[in-house]
């Protein structure tokens, strides 16, 4: 066993960066006063980084000026006598971190006791075990500099990849096709908002990217529903996949009078890799804990919270800025650490009813600072009969993307089914109606 510390190296380490200061960039990027176990190194430390920024000469003398002479003299004057060489400073940098991860893990392992003996659920027990231990993967991570050269060496790959595709679709379809040719498929590492008012079908949506890509894709899917159980979620889905009305479903005479659609869309649900969740109350790291973990026992390819407003904040005395903020951070932070696409469900402030035209825009969004700066895209679903009974927009949607990076924003009509609870693509035959408004709207994207 060793010893989770080294006062050697910690000594070698700041001789080294006394003896030759031009080594302290290169050697210290990744050390921070807290490395050093004993608080005396610490304030060496300091003082020294403090000269470096001051650009400072450092030396024995300045070094102890600066933490305010006397005795310092004699502990900077022995640092500097007793390193034998400043050639191995990379060498000490490396076991004063390695020994800090390691106190860093017995932290962890005390915690991580204390909370296997307290009182809250066992799954919170394994989030916040598992949090604790997370924290120090993400201290242990390197700030990574590259040169310019190496990544367009790797980009070069990519843009050969690109091209391969042959003009196909480069992420997860939605299972739209115009909104597929506007954003070309949701990509990897993309934290991807679906907002809109009560009643105009975002989780429909969402649920329907959901659907396309665990039964048409083949892929692996996760939807957390913290707002309806898993048999809400069931009818869904057998009406959209199936072609059965959610009235028949819900009211029983689905299995007698569509018995083959209901008994064609259950074997192709049970076929698929759709997994879900319903647990309500979840907090945004035990969601992380949750994907994590069936990442690497099933795979996965897309994940779908519904919804924002409804995920518990970690700390109670959160205000709701704060609790957004978190929430959009980690889920982005999620999305780019598994690789995926997470689609986030959010809802809209009510300032959007006081005006005439209520299309979603960005500011609609509640808390939308902390949304627009985490969002690679945010669809906005719109169904204007929701407002108007008399519209000439019946059954038809528009999903507007009003926030998007390297894509352009814009509109895409589709048709809502909402006895089928889905989304579809408008027949090419299909013109939309004369608006109201002078412009005229055509079928599909609208620029």
């Amino acid at each position: 066993m060793r010893a989770p510390y080294s006062l050697e190296a910690e000594h070698g380490l700041l001789g080294a960066m006394l003896i030759k200061p031009e080594l302290i960039d290169t050697v210290c990027a990744d050390i921070t006063e807290s490395d050093f176990n004993w608080t005396e190194n610490g304030e060496v430390f300091r003082a020294i980084m403090a000269l470096r920024t001051e650009r400072k000469a450092i030396d024995f003398l300045t070094v102890a000026d600066q933490m305010g002479g006397g005795a310092a003299i004699a502990v900077t004057a022995d640092l500097h006598k007793n390193t034998p060489s400043a050639a191995n400073a990379a060498e000490y940098a490396r076991i004063v971190k390695e020994r800090s991860l390691d106190r860093s893990l017995i932290a962890a392992a005390q915690s991580i006791h204390e909370i296997a003996h307290s009182s809250v659920p066992t799954t919170d027990k394994v989030s916040s075990a598992q949090a604790e231990v997370l924290a120090i993967d993400s201290e242990a991570a390197s700030i990574e500099i590259v040169h310019a050269g190496d990544v367009m060496r790797a980009h070069v790959e990519e843009l050969e990849r690109r091209e391969q595709l042959n003009g196909k679709m480069d992420g997860l379809s939605t299972g739209l096709k115009d909104l597929d040719a506007k954003v070309n498929g949701l990509k990897p590492e993309q934290l991807v908002v679906v907002a809109g008012r009560a009643k105009m079908g975002k989780t429909t949506f969402a649920m329907g990217i959901a659907r396309h890509n665990a039964i048409r894709a083949g892929k692996q899917v996760l939807v957390i529903s913290l707002e309806m159980s898993n048999q809400q979620i069931m009818d869904r889905l057998i009406a959209a996949e199936g072609e059965v009305p959610l009235g028949a479903l819900k009211d029983g005479s689905a299995t007698r009078t569509y018995a083959t659609q209901v008994t064609g869309a259950a074997g192709k649900i049970i076929q698929s890799g759709l997994c879900l969740s319903e647990r309500p109350g979840l907090t945004i790291s035990r969601i992380r804990s949750m994907a994590r973990r069936h990442k690497m026992t099933r795979g996965l390819d897309l994940l779908v919270i519904d919804h924002l407003g409804l995920v518990d904040a970690e700390d109670s005395s959160m205000n709701t800025l704060a609790r957004v903020s978190e929430i959009t951070r980690q889920s982005k932070l999620l999305a780019r650490e598994l690789k995926i696409p997470v689609i986030l469900l959010s809802q809209l402030n009510r300032a959007l009813e006081q005006r005439s035209d209520r299309r979603p825009i960005p500011s609609d969004l509640r808390d939308s600072g902390t949304i627009e700066q985490d969002a690679d895209l945010v669809f906005f679903v719109y169904r204007d009969e929701v407002y108007d009974a008399n519209t000439p927009y019946k059954g038809i949607a528009e999903i507007i993307i009003g926030i998007a990076r390297d894509v352009e924003q814009g509109t895409v009509f589709t048709a809502y089914q909402g006895q089928y609870n889905r989304f579809v693509d408008l027949a090419p035959w299909y013109r939309m109606p004369e608006p109201k408004q002078e412009q005229k709207k055509t079928r599909g994207v609208q620029f």
